[in-house]
């Protein structure tokens, strides 16, 4: 009986670009086959939901979709997609998990009539309970993550017109969480991590201890002469803060705008180790891409759209 070889497509939309991973599954292990980006005429950190309806923007990234499936002729198994960060409104809320989901719903979308009193129905809520370092009796900290139902509209409308099913949509941040399970589990296992998105126009820090995410903020930027130093600020807060008598063992950070001088800026800063994720470390590559120096180089930017493919792989929440 011949092998049962599949492909899993993972496609990420960021800045003003596409991001294309295939991974294939042989037996036990995974093949990179094939990873590239494509640079379009859209900010895909604008606000999507506004272009649910917008044919131009629709066909523009429906077409660059299929030039890709068109060139390379593989039948995937899966496809999965990741959006950036800046659609979604996350916010940290105590909560009592021994409510019932109907009266942590009702909670939520209180919370989140306070910040959206006009179309807070409009989003779509997932939570994720967070291992708080302090537990306090019967309330734990969940992360509220909510996106506009009609950003998710706008997304599956460009997959309709390509006729193809997404198994996945996910945030960047989460995906490429999902890498750094993966490939570090080992160190994140009894340390103190940090997990730093460097973006256009924002910071997403997580917080991971021994394997538990604790925390999730972000910080925004606003002009190119700022970005290291808003950076340094705000790491230093949190440290200095939240987190003043935690001792973290590394900084792992993955995004389109990782900078030689941010890496210098972060190394001279608080001592701490600093690892640009390389989301191919324990994937098996094929003979055309061990030769390609330049996908080596920026590997690290393909870490949300590789984890998001992983994800689908492995069906892992």
């Amino acid at each position: 009986m011949s092998e049962i070889i599949e492909t899993f497509l993972g496609i990420g939309f960021s800045s003003n670009k596409i991001h294309f991973t295939e991974l294939e599954k042989q037996k036990e292990s995974l093949i990179l086959k094939n990873a590239e980006s494509v640079e379009v005429d859209f900010d895909f950190e604008d606000d999507l939901s506004k272009y649910k309806s917008n044919n131009k923007a629709l066909t523009n990234i429906s077409g660059e979709l299929l030039k890709y499936i068109s060139k390379r002729s593989v039948e995937y198994s899966k496809i999965s997609l990741t959006i950036s960060s800046s659609q979604a409104f996350m916010i940290i809320l105590p909560l009592e998990f021994s409510e019932g989901k109907q009266s942590l719903n009702s909670k939520i979308y209180w919370e989140l009539s306070n910040y959206f009193p006009d179309n807070y129905t409009d989003f779509i809520i997932n939570t994720y309970r967070l291992n708080s370092i302090m537990p306090c009796g019967k309330t734990d900290e969940f992360l509220i993550i909510a996106v506009l139902k009609n950003t998710l509209e706008f997304v599956k409308r460009i997959f309709r017109i390509c006729s193809l099913n997404l198994s996945i949509i996910d945030i960047d941040h989460f995906a490429a969480e999902n890498i750094l399970r993966e490939n570090y589990i080992s160190a994140l296992t009894g340390n103190n991590s940090i997990l730093l998105g460097l973006k256009k126009g924002r910071f997403d820090f997580g917080f991971i201890s021994n394997k538990k995410y604790t925390y999730f903020t972000y910080s925004k930027y606003y002009s190119e002469p700022e970005y290291n130093l808003t950076l340094i600020r705000k790491l230093n807060s949190l440290l200095k803060s939240r987190f003043s008598k935690t001792k973290f063992d590394c900084i792992y950070l993955y995004g389109d705008e990782i900078r030689d001088d941010t890496l210098e800026a972060l190394k001279k800063n608080n001592g701490i180790k600093i690892n640009v994720i390389n989301p191919f470390e324990k994937i098996g590559s094929s003979t055309e891409l061990l030769k390609n120096d330049e996908l080596r180089k920026i590997s690290y930017t393909y870490t949300p759209v590789c984890g998001v493919a992983q994800r689908s792989i492995t069906g892992k929440n």
